[in-house]
């Protein structure tokens, strides 16, 4: 996951991706999740093969951008290897968390610790080798042989109980078995946990089965990781009609650490190599760092001639492999698959040619409604105590403000202060005149949006059951039109920003910077102005109101000019005639009656 900035802040894996991501957009209480969600912008991702490539890549791409979410794997932890000193007389085997250049002989990383001891084990008791850290010579090796030698785990070159070329043999089977070729080792271990089965002695076979899931889960093969300290630019590509994906692994020190996708346009299934000729040329133009290996899927125009031109830029040799087998071969796939999963991604999104505003098309399939959101209408209250109670509807047709339809209500039959009681007032006064055929009020959403949370949402539901109950009677059946239908409502709580919904308990939570978001935020605080604007006209105007309306020959432009001189009631209260008289248009047959009220 990434921020606004593409800076990396979360790296996680899973076998379905989808249920994983969309779990971090509908998990309530916890805080740290809440908090990141907030700055992610881009989710990318890489396919695998297995988990434990998954495992493996976390772990790298955790190490390589130590992103501000990540806890468990910041500490610079190394999954275990098995070292095999091929460069002794006499190697040795044992676990390592550090892979070197050595001239020795690494296998794995393994995931898990438990089950690399256990398989280092078990492969003592196949092939004895030493595990002992003795420095031991080709020949006159005078130690005292240990308790594996008398257990049959060591065959005893300490004491020179075996000669080199027969302990080169096993060295080698232990490799081989290491390097994947374990069929020998797991056929013995299911025959005879076979035959402890058949002999009734369970004890033993769950021993030989667990050994067995042991040996299996430690040398399951993965391509995310290498010793070999390689820098390799792996390239995968699919095409489609008239358009292809080129999918680009970045393999750096021998670990899988980033991908990046282009998209090459006018491009066909004859052509890819042309294709793929052109876009080296172009990525590699302004690259400041060039590997020393980049694996093609095919070969490619001018194959030499880049390769030179390449090796040239860098300062290095820089050659460009196609590789029939291996491990490169599988990362090759693996950046093709990649690309294939992107082609098809990008087939499945539907594109909006019409004009319809693409965050009307995600809030229709966020609710799962089947028509179209042509017209949205949004309901606010505003008041003061139980004073100057108003309510508004602001309307979004086609993603637009429709200001000509936007319409208020004062508050009629609501005392005190009941946010719900008001809300239900001004949708039903709203669909009781809809229901009456009244011009203004004679078109109907497809969606309503209330400002509030479940309280207005359900005062909302109350007024439409209301209204709907009164589809036939007699003083609405004359009207042509007068048929309710089921529209849906949401309601959008201010504090953490939630939109409910009827018949969910939980509520929709979008990130911060989601369009669709921003635009329902857009309408609701639309409505909250237009409400808000009307109460305070009123309320002005009560304000405004005041005892110089009560006296004769005193209109606006008289009251304007007291005020304006006076500064308020009081000071005019406290006037005297002539002071009253030294105002512009005021004579004194007005002034004797401002005094007389006053």
């Amino acid at each position: 996951m990434k921020a606004s900035d593409g800076a990396v802040i979360y790296v996680g894996k899973a076998i379905r991706l989808r249920t994983r991501v969309r779990s971090y957009f509908g998990e309530a209480g916890k805080p740290k999740l809440a908090v990141m969600m907030r700055y992610v912008t881009e989710v990318d991702y890489i396919v695998t093969e297995t988990e434990v490539e998954a495992l493996l890549l976390e772990n790298n791409l955790i190490k390589a951008h130590q992103p501000r979410y990540n806890v468990k794997l910041k500490d610079d932890k190394r999954y275990p290897y098995l070292r095999v000193t091929v460069n002794e007389p006499f190697p040795r085997i044992h676990i390592t968390r550090k892979a070197e250049n050595d001239g020795t002989r690494y296998f794995g990383p393994f995931v898990h610790a438990r089950s690399t001891r256990q398989t280092l084990k078990q492969l003592t008791k196949l092939f004895p080798i030493r595990t002992c850290t003795l420095p031991l010579a080709e020949v006159r090796n005078k130690y005292r042989v240990c308790l594996d030698y008398h257990i049959g785990r060591c065959p005893g070159p300490c004491a020179d109980k075996i000669d080199v070329p027969d302990y080169d043999e096993i060295v080698q089977k232990v490799c081989q078995f290491l390097s994947g070729n374990t069929n020998a080792v797991v056929k013995e271990l299911t025959e005879q946990m076979q035959a402890a089965a058949e002999a009734l002695d369970f004890e033993t076979a769950a021993k030989y089965r667990d050994t067995l899931k042991d040996v299996q889960q430690a040398i399951t093969t993965q391509n995310m990781d290498s010793v070999s300290a390689a820098d390799e630019d792996v390239i995968g590509i699919a095409v489609r009609t008239d358009i292809a994906c080129v999918q680009l692994l970045r393999v750096r020190d021998g670990k899988l650490l980033e991908r990046e996708h282009y998209y090459l346009n006018d491009a066909d299934p004859e052509s890819l190599a042309t294709a793929l000729s052109a876009f080296i040329s172009q990525y590699y133009q302004n690259a400041v760092f060039v590997p020393k290996t980049v694996v093609l899927p095919m070969q490619i125009e001018s194959m030499e001639l880049i390769e030179n031109w390449l090796s040239e830029k860098q300062g290095n040799r820089v050659g460009l492999h196609v590789p029939k087998a291996g491990r490169l071969r599988k990362l090759q796939i693996l950046a093709t698959k990649n690309a294939e999963i992107l082609l098809t991604q990008r087939e499945q999104n539907v594109v909006y040619s019409s004009g319809v505003e693409p965050a009307l098309v995600e809030l229709q399939e966020l609710l799962g409604l089947k028509h179209p959101l042509r017209r949205i209408e949004a309901y606010d209250i505003s008041n003061l105590g139980d004073r100057f109670a108003v309510g508004s509807m602001v309307v979004l047709e086609d993603g637009k403000p429709a200001s000509a339809e936007y319409r208020r209500f004062k508050i009629r039959s609501v005392e005190g202060q009941d946010d719900f009681a008001m809300m239900q007032e001004i949708i039903t006064r709203r669909f009781r005149r809809a229901l009456a055929d009244d011009e203004k009020f004679n078109k109907l959403p497809d969606l309503m949006l209330i400002d509030g949370g479940k309280g207005q949402l359900s005062a909302a539901q109350a007024a439409m059951n209301f209204c709907r109950s009164l589809q036939g009677k007699t003083c609405y059946s004359k009207a042509a039109s007068s048929q309710l239908p089921d529209i849906p409502l949401i309601a959008l709580a201010k504090r953490i920003e939630e939109i409910f919904v009827p018949g969910k308990s939980e509520p929709i939570v979008l990130r911060e910077d989601n369009p669709t978001l921003h635009m329902i935020q857009r309408l609701r605080d639309e409505a909250h102005r237009f409400a808000v604007t009307y109460h305070r006209r009123l309320r002005q105007k009560s304000l405004s109101a005041s005892v110089l309306d009560e006296i004769p020959n005193v209109g606006p432009r008289r009251k304007q000019a007291l005020l304006q001189h006076f500064g308020s009631i009081e000071a005019i209260r406290e006037a005297s005639l002539d002071g009253l008289l030294s105002v512009k248009g005021i004579p004194r047959s007005v002034a004797e009656n401002i005094r007389k009220h006053l």
